[in-house]
Order: structure tokens, then C-alpha cells, then sequence
């Protein structure tokens, strides 16, 4: 799979990633749509973590030229999640890592990505700040 061609028409494989703790999705939604249309089709993934929504808000969610291709979404707390769009021509294959969850502590979402020549695993990690850093790297050596 080519993911973009250059100005000089050589195909490339490169592939542009984008993070973005968004601290509410819903509340910045207007702002990421604007840095994506600047940006004219890239990037290619976005990680987002701190969508701060549900699971039932997740399914319904869409935007411009991008799938959601994995998410978690916390069950207990509010706020949290982590998430993982991408452009509607990216081949992949949801990971689904949601037993090693845990919110406020350690919450993960992951796909592979195939392109012509290789896979590769991306994934978006966040860790709330108002928990003790020591949990989150015990979990992350656990697993």
C-alpha cells in the first residue's frame, strides 16, 4: 500500500503519526477538524488520549476522511480514554488490549498497521496524572 506520493510523483511508504492529549474530544472537536484540513490529508493515524468519553458515544463517532479504528473508554471514572483514528484507506487490525486495563492507572489502545513492505503496532498509552507513576510502570513491565 503507498501512502502518499511526493511532489516529484515517487511513491514513499512513509507514514505520519499525530499525537494529542485533546482533554475532551467533544469540547475540541471544531479545533482538530482545523489542524487536519491544514494539514491536507495527514496524518495518517491520530492518537488521542483523554477523549473523555463513553463507549456508546464512541460508537457513534465520525469524522472527516478518518475512522475510529480502536478505542478504551473508561467505565468507572469519568474523563480518561485513549483512542486511535485513522485515514479511511489505512489497512489495519484492531488490538484489543482492554484486560490490561486500568483506569486512571494504565489505559491502552493499539492496532496494526500494514503497509506494502511492513506491519507495524502503534499504540496510544495514557497514564492520569493524579496517580502514582510507580503503578503505571509495574503494569507496563507486568505486561
Amino acid at each position: 500500500m503507498v501512502l502518499e506520493t511526493s511532489e516529484k510523483g515517487k511513491k514513499s511508504n512513509n507514514l505520519t503519526i499525530n499525537h494529542q492529549n485533546i482533554r475532551s474530544l467533544n469540547k475540541k472537536k471544531d479545533e482538530l477538524n482545523i489542524m487536519l484540513q491544514e494539514n491536507q490529508g495527514r496524518p495518517h493515524l491520530i492518537c488521542l488520549s483523554e477523549h473523555h468519553m463513553g463507549k456508546e458515544e464512541m460508537k457513534d463517532f465520525s469524522f472527516p476522511g478518518y475512522k475510529l479504528v480502536n478505542c478504551f473508554c473508561r467505565e468507572t471514572y469519568s474523563k480518561g480514554g485513549v483512542c486511535i483514528l485513522a485515514r479511511n484507506y489505512i489497512i489495519y487490525q484492531a488490538i484489543n488490549l482492554n484486560k490490561l486495563c486500568n483506569e486512571k492507572v494504565f489505559e491502552i489502545s493499539a492496532v496494526t498497521i500494514h503497509t506494502c513492505s511492513t506491519k507495524v503496532i502503534l499504540c496510544c498509552v495514557y497514564r492520569s496524572p493524579s496517580e502514582n507513576p510507580n503503578y503505571f510502570l509495574q503494569h507496563l513491565e507486568k505486561h
